[in-house]
């Protein structure tokens, strides 16, 4: 990950909650960012077109290879996330996938379906870092987890607050080192 992004994604993740008049304890809610933003949102059901062997494979067969992709369709902006996982993980894919496309990432290949969407994919893994890490950030704010970890709520119940996955809720608590913060704090007063 590139020098100074965790600041810079914790200053886009404030910027962001302002936009959407929201604080650092409060849930965000990617669809509904997204739609404000016009991007379409769009479950494998959902996408026109997609025949009936390709959604039993995409939900069925093998629901666990993919979480989400994005696609141009001419100059709209589509996401299709996996409606087989839990919403938590969809909130989650949902954000990271559109800080592919806030970041401008650029795939290392991109593949084109038979109807001719254009379907992005394969990043390399320091955007692959930098989108877990900007999605994560908006999701749960540092500073919110601050306040939360410093009241004493565990790590499950900062999830279900924020209505994300328990394990993204353990990752970012543990990978901005909240915890370290707030027992030195308490040590120190």
């Amino acid at each position: 990950m590139r020098r100074g992004f965790k600041t810079q994604a914790e200053q886009i993740s404030e910027t962001l909650r302002k936009y959407q008049n929201l604080t650092v304890l409060d849930k965000f809610e990617p669809k509904l960012f997204l739609q404000s933003l016009g991007v379409v949102v769009w479950t494998p059901a959902e996408v026109p077109g997609l025949e009936a062997r390709h959604l039993e494979q995409l939900t069925v067969r093998d629901p666990d290879s993919w979480s989400g992709v994005a696609i141009r369709l001419g100059e709209q902006t589509v996401i299709i996330v996996n409606s087989m996982h839990p919403a938590t993980r969809q909130a989650n894919t949902l954000m990271h996938e559109w800080a592919h496309i806030e970041l401008r990432h650029k795939p290392n290949r991109v593949d084109r379906s038979e109807g001719g969407l254009l379907l992005l994919s394969d990043y390399p893994a320091e955007l692959e870092e930098e989108a877990d890490w900007l999605a994560a950030s908006v999701l749960l704010p540092r500073a919110g987890l601050v306040h939360c970890k410093s009241r004493g709520m565990h790590n499950d119940d900062i999830a279900r607050h924020y209505g994300v996955s328990s394990e993204l809720a353990n990752w970012r608590v543990r990978m901005t080192g909240v915890e370290r913060q707030i027992s030195a704090r308490r040590r120190y007063n």
